[in-house]
């Protein structure tokens, strides 16, 4: 009888344990990473919304260049930080991208680009309105 009480108690020891730690992990609050200093792809998207506020498109596409370059080297490095937030970044991006290599930019479109990718560059768990 002994035996059959400690063999209950060897298994339902670790299953209680692996249990408990399961419930507590499910109802911890999750910590998602912080993508850094994303200032230097703030300041280039700053110089960027500047030139097109001056109505020098053609120098604001060649500046967003430089984003571009930026963003992709240093891709390796942050998406694996926060990926939801890395992806919020990077469809702002796209858009303000798109928005400044169109044929015919519109200024208006090429503003309200910049300015969500800037509202995404400050706050990345945002996605782009």
């Amino acid at each position: 009888m002994r035996q059959i009480f400690l063999a209950i108690a060897l298994i339902a020891a670790p299953v209680a344990a692996f249990t408990s730690f399961e419930l507590y992990a499910s109802t911890a609050p999750a910590k998602t990473a912080s993508l850094g200093d994303l200032s230097p792809f703030k300041t280039i998207i700053a110089d960027v919304q500047t030139l097109a506020s001056k109505g020098d498109l053609a120098g604001a596409a060649k500046r967003i260049t430089d984003y571009e370059t930026a963003w992709d080297q240093a891709e390796t490095a942050i998406r694996p930080l926060n990926q939801n937030d890395w992806n919020n970044i990077d469809a702002a991006s796209d858009a303000a991208l798109k928005a400044l290599r169109q044929s015919a930019p519109s200024a208006d479109k090429v503003s309200k680009a910049l300015a969500a990718l800037m509202a995404v560059l400050n706050n990345p768990a945002q996605p782009a309105q």
